[in-house]
């Protein structure tokens, strides 16, 4: 069994989307995906059950959710150049679908939904997956057989209704014809409409199922295919660090930056070789970050709006000759920040860990970067560090907002801006933390409450602090301020904290900001708006 833990580009810097929600959109499109993935033929019928209590009822709409659902359901994962039309696509297909909130039975979890696809022979299959944050998955169930995967291999998936398979001479003889990295047997629900009758065995491999493997099987089967940009191999080895002190105590050891532990690192998780880890910072994910926050200044781009959108960039760049304190890095880093917000289709997102966390980040150490006149190489130290505390946020805690507030979204990505701002500017690595652990501080305790309809208010407000605030808390941290507690001690109170919060304030547009008359108001009239759509 390979230990899975989070690395750079699966978990921290994706999945590379088109706009909307990572754990609301992109979360859900891979569930659909991977539902699709087990139906091996044309989609006839869509029908996504979502649960009444969870996150997903209160902010349906407003974050993309219906659209990272279908497109799934029909095969596509969130950077699909269609995405936006698929509701026409479905309509003139003639394939029906429908988003039917009920009693999720099959999963406690805030973030649960299930897909039940029909292909066009009348087969039936379903899925239950939870998003866990930051567009990762965790299935549940998969035709009705318990199956617990992150989407980060190929899972070969043999039916045994009758209970009559033997395991491990299954196993042998798979496992002869292409590497197994895991195996196990999943029970089933023995549902009366045929779902998980009996066993299923599952076996996850480092690559499709051979032609060879094929033939061993004597059984039904069906295969998921991954969706994670870096899959499960075997080349795989053990986690290098899992808190800054960690990481400040390799580099000092081997006389590197941490820049190159984070690579080393990354290496590590993936498998990958040095170049391969750098040139995907470098050659994908930079680029993605720099359009996504400089398009709608640089490119004849036109965002997409609603009778709910304010489109903050536009008021921003019209002030800022008149206003009198605007100047320097801090002005900048808003006129970037405000322009990664609004989604522009095709111009895509880097969730970081929050949607447009990656535009933020970036907007933050671009801005930095271009008022300083640093290199590229310098920026590219940035993101690796940024990438790093990423990292140590997803091993220690869960940075969405259904889980553990705000300050598992804004919160983590200021710390990861500030540590990155503080490595760009020549700080220690003490310091580099510091300024990581100064920024998490402030954001510790806050909600989730995004106003359906509320022109993106509250987030746009934190958003605009901790873009400011993190290039404040990494100069604080170079001018010598001890931040008292580690990174990872202030990780953790802000898990604890996060985690404590009522079910009203994590995303389910309940509590918090929602709960004030004027956006009960505007909830009302955007969920009218969109139910016609």
């Amino acid at each position: 069994m390979i230990e899975l833990y989070p690395e750079f580009y699966n978990d921290v810097f994706g999945p590379i989307m088109q706009p909307g929600s990572s754990s609301h959109m992109a979360a859900p499109c891979r569930a659909g995906y991977l539902c699709n993935s087990i139906l091996g033929e044309d989609v006839a019928e869509i029908l996504v059950e979502l649960d009444n209590d969870g996150s997903f009822k209160g902010t349906f709409g407003t974050m993309n959710e219906d659209l990272g659902m279908l497109n799934g359901a029909m095969g596509h994962l969130p950077d699909y150049k269609g995405f936006f039309g698929v509701k026409a696509d479905l309509k003139g297909r003639g394939i029906p679908y429908k988003f039917d909130f009920c009693s999720m039975k099959e999963s406690p979890h805030i973030n649960s939904l299930k897909f039940i696809l029909t292909g066009v022979s009348g087969k039936k299959v379903s899925l239950v997956a939870n998003s866990i944050g930051g567009g990762m998955i965790e299935t549940v169930w998969v035709n009705g057989y318990e199956f617990v995967g992150k989407g980060d291999t190929y899972v070969l998936c043999v039916y045994d209704e009758t209970r009559s398979i033997d395991h491990e001479a299954l196993y042998t003889k798979i496992s002869s014809c292409q590497p197994v990295l895991e195996h196990g047997i999943g029970e089933g629900q023995n549902q009366e409409n045929g779902y998980g009758i009996g066993q299923m065995h599952w076996f996850k491999i480092d690559s499709e199922p051979t032609e060879q493997t094929k033939a061993v099987l004597e059984s039904s089967y069906a295969v998921l295919k991954p969706v994670l940009p870096v899959p499960t191999t075997s080349t795989k080895k053990p986690q290098l660090y899992q808190d800054m002190v960690e990481w400040r105590r390799l580099a000092a050891e081997q006389g590197k930056s941490l820049p190159e532990v984070a690579i080393d690192y990354e290496m590590a998780a993936s498998g990958w070789e040095r170049e391969q880890v750098v040139s995907y910072m470098r050659d994908t994910i930079m680029p993605a970050m720099y359009r996504r926050t400089h398009a709608l200044y640089e490119e004849d781009v036109t965002p997409i709006t609603t009778p709910f959108t304010e489109l903050h960039y536009k008021k921003w760049h019209a002030a800022m000759p008149t206003l009198p304190l605007n100047m320097g890095v801090i002005s900048k880093s808003i006129q970037y920040v405000m322009a990664g917000q609004p989604p522009v289709e095709g111009v895509l997102n880097v969730p970081g860990p929050m949607g447009t966390g990656g535009g933020f980040i970036f907007g933050v150490l671009s801005s930095v970067q271009e008022t300083l006149d640093l290199s590229q190489e310098t920026l590219l130290e940035g993101l690796f560090v940024a990438a790093g505390v990423g990292a140590i946020c997803y091993t220690r805690s869960a940075p969405t907002g259904e889980v553990t507030g705000c300050t598992g979204e804004c919160g983590c990505c200021s710390a990861m801006a500030a540590a990155a701002v503080a490595q760009m500017l020549g700080g220690t690595p003490e310091q580099v933390e510091a300024a990581a652990s100064m920024a998490l501080q402030a954001s510790v305790g806050w909600p989730c409450d995004p106003i359906p309809g509320g022109k993106d208010m509250p987030c746009m407000a934190r958003v605009l602090y901790v873009a400011t605030m993190s290039i404040v808390y990494a100069q604080w941290a170079l001018a010598g301020q001890d931040p008292v507690l580690p990174f990872h001690e202030v990780l953790d109170v802000a898990d604890t904290i996060g985690r404590g919060l009522s079910g009203d304030l994590l995303c389910t547009a309940r509590g918090g900001h929602c709960a004030a008359p004027t956006a009960k108001k505007l909830a009302c009239s955007f969920r009218e708006w969109h139910s016609k759509q």
